[in-house]
């Protein structure tokens, strides 16, 4: 599934290409000139979906009569499917009829899905490795003897923290249970033997500094004291560069670690004189003057960026992709308004609560932290969105689906509509302005949500004329 979704996230759709993803249909959203008596049948939409050129997934038409019987079929054919399957989801074959019984809190009531029981395997803890990150926090890692879980030979798992390690009471030479959560993440399940002799490291295992145990919402983690740790200086770094940041093609996590050895990197601005030591780079292992080219091209590519992306990159507690956008929004893409708001300013910002008001505040009140800022910004151009002051669709939200004319996908319009201070959400509510949707007659969910509620549902064409037109 990782490699799937890093597939097709890649910028370059011909690397996409390459990783041949094959697409399975599992549901079909919305159809102009179909057959009503087709869209009124789960089946028959998916029968659509094939006779049209897609591969559908596989499905079974059953009764209450035999329903028990076909689940049991399934999980005992499952194992043997070409594409892994975590479970299987139970629909009403009307649609419409489903799309009548509405929907909780938290999911529609026309389906339900459910998981197969968790694969275990019995096994040996022969090592706990002890993984630092850019925040100081140390992850302990168990490593035991290869077992076979769901088609794959799993020998490691996270233990997430000392809380975790002491409830387990883990020992090296220990008898576990392990299983993969969700059939993906494998996690320990029972300590057998529960032996309790595991020693907590007194000293950083990357850099030797002392380490201490922090409580955190009830849960103890490990973390090392050094703020000039090498482990956490990769982490950083690797962050600053990374494709939700200044997005540097080809400086892996790998790379960061032998220049910062060598110590041509050792703030944010040093990646932007790695001329400096162009002779030194060409001569390292793996590279070449290709590679150092290709090298120095993504890196002065990178200097050209959003303030979204630079405030992602620096790494501050609690300051995601969406919290970043939401920021630089807030603040009208100026990194010193926000430098300088208080943290009563920053937690009067949707999204932002008081704890991550105090980390950003934290952050920029260090004055080391500044000064780093200020060297990389001498080599940054922050590019500021041309319609910032024109915010006409502030504390409005939209939905949108079924195809599109005038944009080239739905995340083309959502953009516009967050560049003038709107919203999208993914499903209608009350608090929903209009439903964006070019087929106003479809008997779709989220248009008897919106009939129902009281909604507004309007034209793409409407939609421009409406709130896009001076």
């Amino acid at each position: 599934r990782n490699l799937c979704s890093g597939s097709v996230r890649q910028l370059d759709a011909s690397i996409t290409a390459k990783r041949h993803v094959k697409f399975v249909a599992f549901n079909l959203v919305s159809a102009e000139g179909a057959d009503d008596k087709v869209l009124a049948s789960a089946n028959g939409r998916l029968s659509f979906l094939e006779s049209i050129g897609f591969e559908a997934v596989q499905r079974m038409p059953v009764t209450a009569a035999n329903v028990v019987d076909a689940v049991a079929d399934y999980e005992k054919r499952i194992a043997d499917y070409e594409i892994p399957s975590d479970g299987l989801v139970l629909t009403y074959e009307d649609v419409n009829y489903g799309a009548s019984l509405g929907r909780t809190a938290k999911s529609p009531r026309h389906s339900i899905a459910f998981k197969w029981a968790d694969e275990t395997a019995e096994t040996t803890l022969r090592e706990i490795e002890w993984s630092a990150s850019r925040t100081g926090l140390i992850n302990p890692v168990a490593i035991f003897d290869p077992v076979e879980l769901e088609g794959t030979t799993v020998s490691r798992a996270s233990v997430h923290n000392i809380s975790i390690v002491k409830e387990l009471k883990l020992g090296i030479g220990d008898r576990v249970t392990v299983y993969k959560a969700n059939m993906i993440i494998p996690q320990i399940a029972e300590n057998l033997t529960k032996s309790g002799n595991l020693s907590i490291p007194a000293k950083c295992p990357v850099c030797g500094a002392p380490t201490e145990i922090r409580a955190l919402n009830e849960a103890e983690s490990l973390y090392c004291t050094n703020p000039e740790c090498a482990a956490k200086q990769i982490k950083t770094f690797s962050q600053f560069v990374s494709r939700d940041a200044l997005n540097v093609d080809g400086l892996s996590e790998m790379t960061l670690e032998k220049l910062i050895d060598m110590g041509f990197i050792k703030e944010f601005d040093d990646l932007f004189h790695l001329d400096r030591y162009r002779e030194k780079i060409v001569n390292m292992e793996g590279f070449g003057e290709k590679s150092y080219a290709n090298l120095i091209d993504s890196v002065k590519t990178s200097s050209n960026t959003t303030l979204p992306r630079f405030l992602f990159g620096l790494g501050i507690t609690g300051i995601g992709v969406a919290n970043a956008k939401v920021l630089a929004k807030a603040f009208d893409h100026d990194i010193d308004k926000i430098r300088k708001a208080t943290a009563e300013e920053l937690s009067e910002v949707e999204g932002i609560g008081d704890i991550m008001a105090s980390d950003i505040t934290s952050y920029f009140a260090d004055a080391e932290n500044n000064r780093k800022i200020d060297a990389v910004l001498a080599d940054l151009t922050i590019e500021v969105p041309v319609n910032t002051s024109e915010q006409n669709l502030a504390g409005l939200t939209f939905v949108i689906t079924g195809s599109l004319n005038n944009f080239e996908n739905r995340n083309a319009l959502k953009a516009i509509i967050e560049e003038r201070g709107g919203k999208v959400a993914g499903s209608v509510s009350a608090k929903t302005t209009a439903l964006i949707n070019n087929d106003a007659a479809s008997n779709s969910s989220k248009n008897k949500t919106a009939k129902s509620l009281g909604v507004n549902i309007i034209t793409e064409d409407e939609f421009i004329n409406t709130y896009l037109k001076e």
